[in-house]
Formats: C-alpha cells, structure tokens, sequence
C-alpha cells in the first residue's frame, strides 16, 4: 500500500512523484487544509516506523485467531445490544497489531501534516492525508467495536433506579474511546486490562451523581410542582407558586430539540398537556421505546439545568 509505505526518509520521494502542474487552492481546499492543519495529531511512534521494509507488515490486514469462537449473547441482552457479541474479543498479538497500525497510519498523517505547514500545499496533498487519517480511523473504530460487549458487561453490574443501562452504556463509551486514543501499545499491556480500570473508573464516579440527580428531581419537579402532587404532611403549594414554576421552566424549553421539549411538555405536563403522561404514552406518541424515552429525559434535564445555571437560576428551588 503505497499511502501506508511512506515515512520521513520518503519524502523527498514524494516530491518527486507530485505532478508538475501547479494547482490553484479553491475556498473549499483552503477550508480543508485550515481544518486538516488544525487537527492534533498524536502517533505513539515505534522504531519499525522508520524502516520501509517493516511498513507491509505493519498494514497488513488483520487476521482473526483460529481459536475465536462466537459468544452468545446472555439471556436478556437487547436485541440492539446483542449484535455486539458477534464481534470476537482481541488477544495480545491482535490487540499489538491493531494498535501498531493504528499509530502508524497517525504517525504517516502527522508527517504529511508537517509538511503541508512547510511548502505550498497541493490538491493531492490533502486527499494524501485525509486518506491517513481515515486509515487510523477505520482501525480505531475496529478496535472500539471489539471492546464494547466489555462496557455492556460493566454497565449491567452498575444498573439501578438511578442508573439505568442505557445511559451507563452511554456514559460508558466515552471512557473506551478516550482509552483506545491514549493507550501506549509500545508498553507490552493489555488493552482490554487499561480500558475495564478506565471504564470502571468513570462509571463509578457517575453513578452517585446520577442517584442524586434522579432524587432531587423527584423529590423536586415530579414530585412537587409539575407533577401536581403534594407529599404527606407538606404545604401544597399555591396556584401562583406552580404558575411561576411551571413559566421559568417552559423558559428554558426552548434550549431543547423538538422531540426532547416533547418529552419534557408532557412527561410534567406543561405546555398544552393536562397531565403528566406516563412514559410508555410517549413513547407510543413518538414511536421510539420507553427507554429511549428515559435516556432523552435524563439529558434534556441536565441541559436545563445547565442552561439554568447560566442564566443564573436556581434549578432546585424553581423546581419546588
């Protein structure tokens, strides 16, 4: 592969092979190159970098193990969900293959980079490293595909009324890609020893927020003004006192996306619901499942209490 065999001691030859004709940038091409030349590029770089000979080898493509067997899915698994288990898990060599070629394919981009910034930039230089970094993405996504039934495998043990499984999948992604990005292949570790402390880590340091989050909300919004219901033994609150409440929130709904102000309208019955609606009439009403419901509920209501934050109102009071 021609794009995977160039490396500094190359790029002489590079020169050489680009046409003659000199091409004019167009606004388009300006645009790319200021995104591509933006664009931090970091390559865990090994010394096989730089020996054209081993470049074959670094890209070749991977081979699954012969010992690789088809996991079922465990009883229970979505469907969504159970795809995932189609993908075999990596051992130590593949694991070493993917992440060697990972970087090498950065590595190639940041020399290609380089070298935009050095002399004037042609057409083809840019589609050279786009290509690049394409390469290193399609290996990145391949390694992240391998190691999602582990962040499944975490978030059913961390499931609970706070925390629910698909917002804990959810939560649990951001950590594995951030792993795959940062984890130094050159070290002689497991991948997938790193990314179960990193993923465990996070979700962690989640799951109490979220606790506290789902009970002041339903010790506040759903329990107090906008659901409408008064708990044992307090005061209810006046119709002016839920009139006020029910207009600063409906202040900050237009912060959301439509099927996310949807929810919230009719979830605490604002807007020109009457009721609040349980969460399988949403979803029905929107055609999605009741837990899709819950996930775009949880995020709309961290955005809002973002946005509340900014405007600087006090969320928990506004809220009962």
């Amino acid at each position: 592969m021609t794009t995977a065999t160039r490396s500094r001691s190359n790029a002489s030859s590079d020169r050489k092979l680009r046409p003659n004709k000199k091409l004019r940038l167009s606004p388009e091409h300006i645009a790319r190159l200021d995104q591509l030349l933006a664009e931090k590029i970091v390559a865990i770089e090994s010394p096989e970098f730089f020996d054209t000979k081993q470049h074959a080898t670094i890209c070749a493509p991977l081979v699954v193990h012969k010992d690789a067997r088809i996991v079922v899915a465990p009883a229970g698994t979505p469907p969504y969900l159970a795809s995932l288990y189609d993908t075999p898990l990596l051992n130590r060599d593949e694991e070493f293959q993917l992440f060697r070629q990972m970087h090498f394919y950065k590595f190639l981009a940041r020399e290609s980079q380089d070298r935009l910034r050095s002399q004037n930039p042609q057409v083809a230089d840019l589609g050279r490293l786009e290509q690049q970094l394409a390469a290193a993405a399609k290996v990145r996504n391949q390694i992240v595909q391998a190691n999602l039934r582990l962040v499944v495998s975490i978030a059913k043990t961390m499931v609970d009324a706070g925390n629910t499984l698909d917002e804990l999948i959810s939560e649990g992604n951001v950590p594995l890609l951030r792993a795959v990005e940062i984890f130094d292949y050159t070290r002689g570790l497991r991948f997938s020893t790193y990314a179960t402390w990193a993923v465990r880590h996070a979700l962690f340091r989640l799951t109490p927020r979220n606790r506290l989050r789902r009970k002041r909300f339903m010790t506040g919004i759903e329990a107090g003004a906008l659901d409408n219901r008064v708990a044992p033994m307090e005061a209810p609150m006046s119709d002016r006192q839920i009139a006020g409440t029910r207009a600063a929130i409906q202040s900050l709904l237009g912060d959301l996306d439509n099927r996310e102000r949807v929810i919230v309208e009719r979830r605490f019955g604002l807007g020109l619901t009457d009721r609040p609606y349980k969460f399988r009439e949403i979803a029905g009403e929107l055609r999605i499942s009741t837990e899709r419901v819950r996930q775009l509920l949880a995020r709309a209501l961290d955005r809002l209490r973002i946005v509340a934050d900014k405007d600087g109102l006090d969320w928990d009071s506004a809220a009962g």
